[in-house]
C-alpha cells in the first residue's frame, strides 16, 4: 500500500483542491493507496473542509493545538499503513502528479528515498528564502562531502523502514525534511533526486516572515550540526581542528622566528586544536561501534 501524508495548518484556501489533486494522482498508480491529512490545530474552516470530504481513501486525524510540521509527520506515519509513504504540503506549491513518475523511478532503483528536486526553471522560490537557504545548502554539502540538490523539499516518497528508523531524530518544527535527508546521505541510504517545478503558495506563509524566519533559519543550522556530530563527528570536529592547530603552528614559528622563544599563545592554539581533533576521533570511534552493534 502507498500512503500519502499531507500536513495541514490554516490551509482552507487550498486543501480541498490538494485532497482532491492526491486522489486523483494516486488512483494512477493501480496500487491500495490512503491519503493521511493531519490537520495540526488549524483554527480556520480547514477542519470543516476536510470533514465535508467524501473520500472514502482519507483518513484525518487531529491535533488539538498547533504541534508543528515535524510532530504531524510523526503522527501520519504511526497512523499510516503503507510500506512506501510520499509527503506533500497542502498549499498548492508541489506538483502532485509527480509522485507517479517519482515512484516508478525509486523503485526501479531500489532506492530508500526519492526526493522531488526543485531546480526546474521557473521555480517560484520566495527571494526572502533565498540568502538563508543558500547558507543552509552550502554548509549541509560541505558536511555531508557532496551537492545536495535540495535539503527540505515537501514532495518525496521514502520506504517505511528508513521513516522509522530515524523517527527518534525528527524535531517537532520545520525541520523533518532536512533531517531525513542528512541522516539518509551520512549513512549511505540510496537517495534519487527529480527535477519538480516549485509555484507560488495559496495562502499566507509563517515560516519565512519576520522573527519566524529568523528563528527556523538558525533552527536549520543548529539540527545541521546536530545531524553531523550524531552520524560523522570527525568531519564536524575536523575543520575547527585543523585551523587551530594551522595557527598555533603559524604562532609558534613566528615567535621563534622573532623572538627566539616559542609562544604560549601558539602553544595554546596548537593544544587546543589536537584536543578537538582527537575528541572528534573518539566520537567517530564510538559512532561506528553503536553502529556495527
Amino acid at each position: 500500500m502507498f500512503t500519502l501524508l499531507i500536513p495541514v495548518f490554516n490551509e482552507e484556501q487550498s486543501i480541498e483542491q490538494t485532497v482532491l489533486s492526491a486522489k486523483s494522482t494516486l488512483e494512477k498508480l493501480n496500487e491500495d493507496f490512503e491519503i493521511v491529512a493531519i490537520n495540526d490545530g488549524s483554527t480556520d474552516r480547514t477542519a470543516e473542509i476536510l470533514a465535508g470530504l467524501s473520500i472514502p481513501e482519507i483518513k484525518i486525524v487531529n491535533h488539538k493545538q498547533n504541534r508543528g510540521y515535524g510532530a504531524s509527520m510523526k503522527t501520519g506515519i504511526r497512523h499510516s499503513q503503507g510500506d512506501v509513504i510520499g509527503t506533500t504540503d497542502a498549499d498548492g506549491t508541489y506538483p502532485i502528479e509527480q509522485l507517479v513518475p517519482m515512484l516508478q523511478i525509486m523503485r526501479e532503483k531500489e532506492a530508500d528515498m526519492i526526493v522531488g528536486a526543485r531546480t526546474k526553471k521557473g521555480v517560484r522560490i520566495p527571494l526572502i528564502r533565498r540568502p538563508a537557504k543558500a547558507i543552509v545548502n552550502r554548509l549541509a554539502n560541505t558536511l555531508v562531502g557532496m551537492k545536495i540538490p535540495d535539503n527540505n523539499s515537501g514532495l518525496r516518497i521514502f520506504t517505511r523502514e528508513l521513516a522509522e528508523k530515524y523517527m527518534h531524530l525528527y524535531p517537532q518544527g520545520f525541520s523533518f525534511t532536512i533531517t531525513i535527508t542528512l541522516a539518509s546521505l551520512t549513512n549511505d541510504h540510496i537517495v534519487e533526486y527529480y527535477p519538480i517545478d516549485y509555484f507560488k503558495r495559496q495562502g499566507k506563509s509563517s515560516m519565512s516572515s519576520g522573527i519566524n524566519g529568523v528563528k527556523h533559519f538558525l533552527n536549520f543550522l543548529g539540527l545541521i550540526v546536530r545531524i553531523m556530530t550524531y552520524f560523522r563527528p570527525m568531519r564536524f570536529f575536523l575543520w575547527p581542528s585543523a585551523v587551530l592547530m594551522l595557527m598555533g603552528a603559524g604562532t609558534i614559528i613566528r615567535t621563534i622566528q622573532l623572538d627566539s622563544n616559542i609562544s604560549d599563545a601558539g602553544m595554546l592554539l596548537l593544544l587546543t586544536g589536537l584536543q578537538i581533533g582527537l575528541f572528534g576521533l573518539l566520537a567517530e570511534v564510538v559512532v561506528r561501534h553503536s553502529q556495527k552493534s
